[in-house]
């Protein structure tokens, strides 16, 4: 059967996440400027939420949600998919404890969705499955580098375009950068995407929102509760199939 992992390897997943402090006076800070605290700041961060809508298939047809939330120094996280064939959740408690749960759509297809009494439950994975499980934390890591680099590689006459606005995103104000996604390494996170929009909080410079575009339609890449996340225990037993994992 397929193995969850390649839902997440397949679609290029991974998180961005930058923080940093804005310049103090003149304006915004520079893009090179923000991206390099940023990279220091995201290390120091203890736990946060990612999600990534896509409704409109700037990245992925099949895929049009994922959410990533946990602790980034231990195995602890919970991650929700939104398919066309369904959803799945993995929820993965430490090293040696996690689960997952599938809600397929009526009429899927899919080898993955196609267990029998696993809608709504969740699946305890064994020691054989945890492997795919815990390598999503490493999925999302090296998506947070691959970001950068789309910054990085940009040349000091493409740095010199990049448009830069002070505006208001969901009542806040924030500065925001806009490059092409076709400059430099265009990262898988931003696949299919025109131009990359970065918005950062004025007042904190905590980066809250990513938005990459393709013509008229727009993926959004959101960051939340930075330092906020409790840690995520085992679901209720009654809530727990006696379904043996087999993907």
């Amino acid at each position: 059967m397929t193995k969850p992992k390649r839902w997440l390897s397949a679609t290029g997943l991974g998180v961005i996440a930058a923080w940093t402090l804005a310049a103090c006076g003149g304006g915004p800070p520079s893009l090179t400027e923000i991206s390099e605290t940023a990279k220091q700041s995201m290390s120091e961060a203890s736990s946060f939420t990612y999600t990534r809508t896509d409704p409109d298939g700037v990245h992925d047809e099949d895929i049009s949600l994922i959410e990533w939330s946990g602790q980034t120094e231990q195995d602890n996280h919970q991650v929700t998919i939104d398919a066309e064939q369904g959803s799945l959740e993995f929820l993965v408690i430490d090293e040696s404890t996690a689960f997952l749960k599938l809600d397929p759509q009526e009429g899927a297809e899919d080898e993955l969705f196609a267990l029998p009494g696993a809608e709504g439950q969740w699946i305890q994975a064994p020691e054989s499955g945890l492997q795919d499980t815990l390598g999503i934390e490493d999925e999302f890591a090296s998506t947070t580098e691959a970001a950068f680099s789309l910054i990085d590689e940009l040349s000091d006459e493409e740095l010199e375009t990049v448009e830069v606005e002070e505006t208001e995103l969901d009542g806040q104000e924030v500065y925001k950068y806009t490059v092409p996604a076709t400059t430099g390494n265009n990262s898988d996170l931003y696949t299919g995407s025109e131009t990359v929009a970065f918005y950062f909080l004025k007042e904190t410079s905590d980066l809250i929102q990513v938005d990459a575009t393709s013509g008229d339609n727009t993926a959004t890449h959101a960051f939340t509760n930075l330092n906020e996340v409790e840690l995520f225990e085992a679901p209720p037993e009654d809530e727990i199939s006696d379904l043996q994992w087999t993907f």
